[in-house]
């Protein structure tokens, strides 16, 4: 069996390979992916790509972001992509020079308010034959930008949810009316604002108008679990518990149900919730906290064992792992055994790892330590906390990318790693270095020698990980975070702003803890999490 499996692979690894392809043919044997595309972004940023090579790449893409689409529009011998590139990346000033095809493509909300009222009302009378920006325009040209924008309730979320903290704040954050809310009510995108209004800490006008919002409405789990932390900021803990109760309703992930259980448990100090806690099959800092407070432990955590020989498997090329994912797909739990077992080596423990929680459906958390023979001079905080990180980051797929086009186990973004090569004056760099995991760890320690440096706290540290330090440097100096508080930092920890960032730190904080015990070294969730006030910032 396991042989047929290799000669599978081998088959199809003909024409995969995991370097820029040196011509257009060579693209044309590649599987469409996010793989293709990022290989497409280099082919047509570092060669000497025609525009007729180009036009040809276009129609193999399968996810255009805006790097590639910049990308194919330097190449592109095409007006239409060259103006729209141009228009998005114009500042506003020059913006407002050029036609009007181009300012209806590249002036933004956030950025219209910038705009003093005669730019404004020159600009609506300019685009009358716009009429999205147009709408937009006059509401914004209003003496008062509030009260124009609430008579139009669809418009008033598209602005609420585009218009920048600063001008929430200055313009929008008033109190609305019953009649009003029922009004933003109807309308989907209205979950969106309410995720804004609540992780903006000082819109507290807002925030107050959405104590009106019934329990039983028609919002996601999410919204209703911001309300319920709404109301208890407004020390409303009966209707607190009403949102949590319809938001536990609506919650499909079992993270989310936790979360829930969570509040719950904090709110109303019943065993009950805690003990539904302790019986849930997630890992994740709610359920951590049962445990340590019940004194149980997860019987679901797996450290897998492999063999210490090594599969004949390229772990660095995008386009198997690519494959190996499509291969996956719909397969019952029974099959995705079989196939995880040609994976049980060492070299290949996390598409083992990958496959096997997945046959699970996800009830059996794995927690390899693949390739900690580049970290073992290192100390167990340091090497928990990359561990922590890649489990999360790519699950220690070394050829992993993402959409965004970052790399490799560690997830660098290709400018960060062009910038620590630098500096380490690495010779013969190149990205694909990124899917080496000897690389990676390396990166990874370089990168977070700075950030322990400057943020000590594992979650602080995640959070910079992901959002970068820019972002919580401001977040803390803000005030609004980690300050003494009731729930606090608990509320803080629910209320950050970047909604990836926001998860992200919960799950690298959870996969630390259980790394740092199994390496051997107590450390439990309040030690960390009571400390975030401390010393949070150097």
């Amino acid at each position: 069996m396991l042989y047929k499996f290799l000669a599978l692979f081998l088959l199809l690894t003909v024409g995969l390979n995991a370097s820029i392809p040196k011509n257009i043919e060579a693209f044309n044997k590649l599987p469409r992916s996010i793989a293709k595309d990022y290989y497409m972004y280099r082919f047509l940023r570092e060669t000497n790509a025609s525009s007729g090579d180009a036009k040809k790449l276009l129609i193999e893409a399968k996810r255009i972001n805006l790097k590639l689409f910049h990308t194919f529009a330097k190449r592109l011998d095409d007006e239409a992509f060259t103006k729209v590139s141009k228009c998005l990346k114009l500042k506003t000033n020059k913006l407002l020079k050029e036609d009007n095809d181009c300012i209806d493509i590249g002036l933004s909300i956030y950025d219209a308010f910038s705009l003093d009222r005669k730019t404004l009302k020159e600009l609506h009378d300019r685009l009358k034959n716009y009429k999205d920006i147009n709408e937009t325009l006059e509401v914004l040209s209003s003496k008062s930008i509030f009260k124009a924008a609430i008579l139009k309730p669809k418009l008033f979320i598209k602005i609420l949810n585009h218009a920048g903290a600063k001008n929430r704040k200055r313009y929008l954050n008033k109190e609305l009316s019953k009649s009003e809310i029922d009004s933003l009510l109807k309308f989907k995108r209205f979950n969106k604002s309410i995720e804004i209004i609540m992780t903006q800490r000082e819109l507290h006008n807002l925030q107050k108008s959405l104590l009106q919002i019934a329990p039983d409405s028609n919002l996601s789990a999410k919204s209703l679990f911001f309300l319920a932390l709404n109301a208890t900021e407004f020390d409303d803990k009966k209707l607190a518990l009403e949102y949590l109760e319809n938001s536990y309703k609506k919650a499909y992930y079992r993270f989310d149900k936790d979360k829930v259980n969570f509040w719950r448990y904090l709110l109303t100090k019943k065993k009950k919730y805690l003990e539904e806690l302790g019986k849930s099959f997630d890992v994740n800092i709610y359920t951590i906290y049962a445990r340590e407070k019940l004194g149980s432990k997860f019987e679901n955590i797996k450290v897998p064992k492999v063999s210490s020989k090594e599969i004949n498997y390229d772990i660095k090329n995008p386009f198997l792992w690519t494959k190996l994912l499509r291969k996956l797909k719909d397969k019952n739990s029974t099959t995705l055994t079989k196939i995880a077992n040609k994976f049980k080596y060492k070299n290949s423990i996390a598409q083992y790892s990958f496959i096997k929680e997945r046959a699970s459906g996800y009830k059996t958390h794995y927690f390899p330590m693949p390739f900690s023979d580049y970290l073992k001079k290192i100390s167990i905080e340091r090497r928990s906390l990359i561990f922590a990180i890649a489990r999360q980051e790519s699950r220690f797929i070394p050829s992993s990318i993402s959409t965004s086009y970052a790399l490799g186990m560690m997830q660098f973004m290709p400018f960060l790693a062009s910038a620590i090569a630098k500096q380490q004056k690495s010779k013969n760099f190149d990205l694909d270095n990124m899917f080496d995991p000897k690389t990676a760890y390396k990166f990874a320690n370089l990168h977070l020698n700075y950030l322990v440096k400057k943020l000590q706290n594992p979650l602080f540290v995640a959070y910079a990980y992901n959002g970068g330090i820019g972002y919580v440097r401001r977040l803390l100096k803000s005030g609004n975070f980690f300050q003494k508080g009731k729930y606090e930092p608990y509320l803080s920890i629910e209320l950050i702003s970047y909604p990836q960032t926001r998860k992200y730190g919960k799950k690298v904080v959870a996969n630390y803890i259980i790394y740092m015990q199994l390496l051997g070294k107590k450390v439990s969730l309040s030690d960390i999490i009571q400390k975030t006030s401390k010393g949070a910032l150097k």
